[in-house]
């Protein structure tokens, strides 16, 4: 982490969850946005929210592991279920903090994830080590939390 703010990347800046992020975290002080992806929409991210024309200059890209692990300490994920553990992976074995939007850290169990989603869990141990985001209920634990599962 840079010692004056935290660099922050969003997957999935083209959906509702992505944009009320990016919104609340351009706000921050002690944040700097500095990725942003989304899955097949491409484009200035002031093209696809006109609203934020001249606050932003970012290019909507799909997401690229590779681009965005050198420039985040942290990664929202704002991706539909079944994307994010696709993703989560990656940026947790390079040491970045993710808090997950979608659904796919919730559930412990990998039979409820399957009974609710419709389909098979693919990150078993992530899914373990995630930290359910309700602070009122788990505050010290996601202090350290390396994945936190947005309540939603």
């Amino acid at each position: 982490m840079n010692d004056k703010y935290l660099r922050v990347g969003i997957a999935g800046i083209s959906g509702y969850s992505g944009l009320t992020t990016f919104e609340i975290l351009l706000n921050h002080p002690n944040v700097r946005v500095t990725y942003v992806s989304a899955g097949t929409t491409k484009g200035l991210v002031s093209d696809i929210w006109p609203h934020l024309l001249g606050r932003t200059n970012f290019v909507c890209e799909p997401f690229d592991g590779k681009k965005a692990i050198p420039l985040c300490d942290l990664i929202f994920l704002a991706t539909p279920h079944n994307v994010s553990m696709t993703i989560a992976p990656q940026l947790l074995a390079a040491g970045l903090r993710v808090i997950d939007l979608s659904g796919d850290y919730r559930l412990k169990s990998l039979a409820e994830y399957k009974k609710w989603y419709s389909t098979t869990h693919t990150d078993k141990k992530n899914l373990k080590q995630a930290v359910y985001g309700l602070p009122e209920y788990y505050r010290p634990k996601i202090k350290s939390a390396k994945l936190i599962a947005n309540p939603g």
